[in-house]
């Protein structure tokens, strides 16, 4: 789970994954004064979802001096603050830019009540916003937001049962619910949702198929693949699903950043490290910069052992970046850099900046600080073997733990990690004993609290789901909530709650 999140991972514990909502523009459906998806509007949306807000701004101009009162004007320029907010995480942006909700909120009142559009562009809108909270932390706020959506959504589906979009936005809440950690299950009862993991795909899976078949919402086919994307990587195990992801982005839709984050990411989860680099050199770059793929591209080069390429990468994003969240990460990541180049007179100062830069909200920032805080020691030959892993590149980390005397390690911990490392590697090989090298590992004693231990009872479960052996995966998808306060807890919580939910349902 190291890169199980990227950049929106802080969102993760209150539905982390929802990036943002559009409007779709169905032939069947009436056009409505004040809800005009015309060209302009189109032309918008598209330029939104390229990140290129300034040419945005200028259509959105365009349309404003021809339909002023057009709705999807007020819900292209709330897309435009939120993806600037979510990406950029730019916190003066946000304190200067919140207003716009209020006043847009008050602005669409005056339009047309008799369209379906009228209650669902505000629930978007309050949607948005509720995860532009929860980027700055402020979880009352956007428990509140999201009550107002999803109340918002109920009464246009008991007005409008027959509208599409009503299931578009609630099955992406039915879906993302399963990712807040118990520690916050009061948001459930607040906003009152029954949450259906395998109906929210359904719906999702639904609307793709209506995009690709469908010229007048083929425009709209990104923002699905997006959305389904990050799902499928977060709460199912469907490898398969994935795959079939990554060939449908690469077919139609790697020519805007969005998509190079999805393709890259799909391509570092199944293990293609190269096909990841390949993805991120092509990336476009346009006025708005994304600042995360530079992260991204120097994990992939620090996987591949290009060291220097890496640290070039991992200092542009940290020179450059607005936000808080992966600077730690990013320094720590430098500091290992330094650790395996011997560059003695760069530790300290990366150790230094882990301390004194960034926050420590994602697991990631969280795991920097620690390790450095305890000053934990590194054995070299553990770290490349689990950086050739992070790649997909199993057979040479194999090489390289075949290669270590486990009778020379002398650090308790190492051992284990050691045992962890193996048995992640033969996971991946598909070998037969793959179980009995996780059981191995949990009869160790858990001296340290290490997050190895509640891994490997998720990949146990795991393990036993794709044999079909559902009481064996629940019963250890259950025992990770047994350990608390290790590293990665978040995220590994949420997979083992996310598989629990899925089994169930």
């Amino acid at each position: 789970l190291k890169r199980d999140f990227i950049f929106l991972r802080s969102l993760f514990y209150f539905m982390r994954y929802y990036f943002f909502i559009v409007i779709f523009f169905l032939s069947s459906n009436p056009v409505f004064s004040n809800y005009d998806m015309n060209s302009n509007m189109k032309l918008a949306y598209s330029k939104i979802l390229n990140l290129n807000f300034t040419d945005a701004s200028k259509i959105i101009s365009i349309e404003k001096n021809r339909n002023p009162n057009n709705g999807l004007i007020t819900l292209n320029e709330n897309y435009i603050d939120f993806l600037k907010i979510i990406i950029e995480e730019d916190k003066e942006y946000y304190e200067k830019n919140r207003v716009n909700k209020n006043n847009r909120l008050n602005h669409l009142k005056k339009n047309d009540d008799k369209s379906p559009y009228h209650l669902l562009i505000q629930s978007e809108i309050y949607l948005q916003w509720a995860f532009t909270r929860i980027k700055f932390n402020q979880y009352f706020l956007a428990a509140y937001e999201l009550q107002k959506a999803y109340s918002l959504l109920k009464k246009n589906e008991q007005l409008f049962p027959e509208f599409i979009l009503n299931k578009k936005n609630l099955g992406i809440l039915k879906i993302l619910i399963g990712s807040i950690p118990e520690d916050y299950s009061w948001i459930l009862n607040i906003v009152g949702i029954n949450a259906s993991i395998a109906d929210g795909f359904d719906d999702l899976y639904s609307l793709l198929e209506i995009c690709e078949t469908n010229e007048e919402v083929s425009i709209y086919t990104n923002e699905i693949l997006f959305y389904l994307s990050f799902l499928e990587m977060n709460m199912r195990n469907n490898e398969f699903a994935q795959k079939k992801l990554l060939e449908k982005i690469e077919n139609c839709c790697q020519k805007n950043d969005l998509m190079i984050f999805c393709s890259a990411r799909l391509s570092l989860r199944l293990g293609q490290n190269d096909r990841a680099i390949q993805i991120l050199e092509n990336r476009n770059n346009n006025n708005f910069y994304f600042h995360y793929l530079d992260y991204l591209y120097a994990m992939s080069a620090m996987y591949k052992q290009d060291y220097l390429k890496a640290e070039k990468y991992f200092l542009q994003f940290t020179d450059n970046f607005r936000g808080s969240n992966y600077i730690k990460s990013a320094y720590h990541k430098l500091y290992h850099i330094s650790v395996l180049t011997n560059s003695i007179e760069k530790q300290e100062k990366y150790k230094y900046l882990v301390l004194n830069k960034g926050n420590s909200l994602i697991d990631e920032d969280r795991r920097a600080e620690d390790e450095i805080k305890n000053n934990n020691p590194i054995n070299i030959d553990l770290l490349t073997a689990t950086l050739l892993y992070d790649g997909g590149y199993y057979k040479k980390a194999l090489e390289k733990l075949i290669s270590i005397d486990s009778s020379s390690i002398d650090n308790y911990n190492h051992k284990i990690e050691f045992a962890y490392r193996n048995a992640r590697v033969y996971q991946k090989l598909e070998d037969k004993k793959t179980i009995s090298y996780f059981k191995k590992l949990i009869g160790m004693n858990n001296s340290s609290n290490l997050y190895y231990f509640p891994m490997s009872n998720l990949q146990i479960g795991l393990e036993y789901e794709k044999q079909g052996n559902f009481k064996q995966a629940l019963n250890y998808f259950n025992q990770v909530f047994d350990y608390k306060d290790y590293d990665y807890e978040n995220g590994i919580k949420k997979s083992a709650q996310a598989a629990i939910n899925r089994l169930s349902n």
